[in-house]
C-alpha cells in the first residue's frame, strides 16, 4: 500500500477534523464555550462556506463532520481555532493555547467511513461516565437529526438524513445497534487510529505519524508474492508491532475500529 498525501482543501470535500485540548486538558470550561464554539462554526460557514454535518462537543477535544464546497478548510479551522482560544482566553483570564497543535482532519472519501463517522461522533459522547445513550447529549448534533431539538443555525442536516432515507428511526437504529465496518480501502481509519494514538500519549511532529503509517500499512499487507525487500520490510514492522507500544496500540486500535480480533503478524 502507497502512502496518500493527505488532502484537506479540496472543493466540494468532506472531512473529519478533530482536535483535542494542550495535554489533554479540557477546553471546554463552562456550557457558554460550546455555545460559543457553535457562534465560530456559523461564523466559518458565513466566511468561508463551510458546512457542519455533525459535532460532538467533549470537554477535551472535539469532532466535527465538514464538508467545504469552496474548499477553504485550512483557512476556516485557522479561524475557528483562534477566535475561540481568544474568546475563551478573554472570558476566563487565561493565555496561551487551547489546542495541541494543528487540527487533524481525514478526507472522507468513502461512504463506508462517512457512515462509519457519522455513527462514532454521535456515540463519542458514551465515553463519558454520566451519559447512558447518545441521544441524552445536549453538545452534539444526535439529538437534531433525531428531531429532537431544531438545528442550530451552522448545522446542515440535509446531507446525512438523505443516506437514511430521511427517516430518523433509520438512522437511530445504525447508531445505537452493534456496526462493523467493512471497508475496500483502510486509509481513513488507519489515519483515525494514528490520531488517536498520538493525541493521547505522543505529540505528532509528521515524521512519528508517517513511521507509523508505513509499518502498520507493512503489516496489514498480504504476504504471498513479497519481494525480498518486501518481507524484510514485514519482518521489521513486526518486529515493532511487538516492541514498540505506540505502533501496538496504533495496530490494535484499528483492529478494534475494524471489529477484527488478534494482530495481523
Amino acid at each position: 500500500m502507497s502512502r496518500r498525501r493527505q488532502r484537506v482543501d479540496v472543493e466540494g470535500g468532506i472531512h473529519h477534523v478533530m482536535n483535542r485540548g494542550v495535554n489533554r486538558q479540557v477546553v471546554f470550561f463552562a456550557d457558554r464555550d460550546r455555545i460559543e464554539f457553535g457562534r465560530v462554526l456559523g461564523e466559518i460557514h458565513e466566511r468561508f462556506g463551510v458546512e457542519t454535518l455533525a459535532y460532538c462537543l467533549m470537554p477535551n477535544h472535539y469532532h466535527l463532520l465538514l464538508r467545504c464546497p469552496d474548499g477553504g478548510l485550512s483557512d476556516a479551522m485557522q479561524h475557528l481555532g483562534s477566535t475561540f482560544t481568544r474568546r475563551t482566553n478573554d472570558r476566563v483570564g487565561r493565555d496561551g493555547p487551547l489546542f495541541r497543535g494543528r487540527f487533524h482532519a481525514i478526507h472522507v472519501a468513502d461512504d463506508v467511513y462517512l457512515k462509519w463517522v457519522v455513527r462514532y461522533i454521535h456515540r463519542n459522547a458514551l465515553d463519558l461516565g454520566d451519559v447512558g445513550a447518545g441521544d441524552e447529549y445536549r453538545w452534539s448534533s444526535y439529538r437534531t437529526y433525531l428531531g429532537l431539538r431544531a438545528a442550530p443555525p451552522f448545522l446542515n442536516v440535509q446531507f446525512l438524513t438523505e443516506m437514511f432515507d430521511w427517516d430518523p428511526a433509520r438512522l437511530r437504529g445504525f447508531t445505537d445497534d452493534g456496526y462493523t465496518p467493512r471497508p475496500g480501502r483502510l486509509d481513513e481509519f488507519i489515519s483515525f487510529a494514528i490520531w488517536n494514538e498520538l493525541s493521547l500519549f505522543g505529540d505528532d511532529d509528521g515524521d512519528t505519524s508517517q513511521r507509523l503509517d508505513r509499518t502498520i500499512r507493512t503489516l496489514l499487507e498480504d504476504p504471498g508474492g513479497m519481494s525480498d525487500a518486501e518481507r524484510a520490510a514485514r519482518y521489521r514492522a513486526r518486529r515493532k508491532l511487538r516492541e514498540d507500544p505506540a505502533t501496538r496500540r496504533v495496530h490494535d486500535s484499528l483492529l478494534q475500529l475494524l471489529g477484527r480480533a488478534g494482530r495481523a503478524a
